[in-house]
């Protein structure tokens, strides 16, 4: 018997990968779910997500394609020159699902130093979001006794006091007075008399 070569068998399988599986869509709850716990892992997107669920009709404006470009802060911005209120009403649903995380820097700074900055500091909104704090008290603390202060709680306060609405700015800086983060100083504009 002579002496047999070992032979070795490798069998490699091969994938086709060029076609991508279709990302999983969420529900509106599935997106509010992770917005609300301000748990990103499944999803990076829910806060733009979540938008669109919710406002199909201001998302209809765009196509998926120039939806999947867009940003959350480009999205309320770009919904703010065609509908200022409903950009409102969006900005208003980020912050009341996300509430329990405004206490936390890196939230409040992904919230109101980024996706929102924009929105809340834009000459056109600032008429509107003056007049929507005069009555909603959830919004006003959202805004001013949150982990984030900066460009966008200035920029409302001296649209206050530019649009007469003194007790308002009072209050709001009642508000951030009692805000337990720290934050550089809020400049006012002096009244022109």
């Amino acid at each position: 018997m002579g002496t047999a070569t070992p032979t070795v068998q490798v069998t490699v399988t091969v994938t086709d990968s060029s076609e991508e599986e279709t990302p999983r869509r969420f529900s509106r709850a599935e997106l509010e779910d992770m917005v609300r716990r301000w748990d990103f892992d499944e999803n990076e997107w829910a806060c733009q997500d979540l938008l669109i669920a919710a406002f199909p009709q201001a998302a209809s404006r765009w196509s998926e394609e120039a939806l999947a470009e867009m940003h959350t802060m480009d999205l309320l911005v770009e919904t703010a020159q065609h509908d200022p209120q409903t950009a409102l009403e969006m900005a208003k649903l980020l912050l009341n699902t996300a509430e329990e995380h405004l206490q936390n820097e890196e939230a409040a700074n992904q919230l109101l130093g980024w996706d929102l900055y924009d929105l809340l500091a834009s000459d056109d909104m600032l008429p509107l979001l003056v007049k929507e704090l005069k009555y909603d008290d959830r919004l006003a603390c959202q805004l001013f006794q949150s982990a984030y202060v900066g460009q966008p709680q200035e920029e409302i306060l001296n649209a206050c006091g530019r649009l007469g609405e003194k007790d308002l700015q009072r209050k709001l800086l009642n508000l951030l007075e009692r805000n337990p983060f720290s934050h550089d100083e809020i400049e006012l504009e002096m009244d022109e008399e």
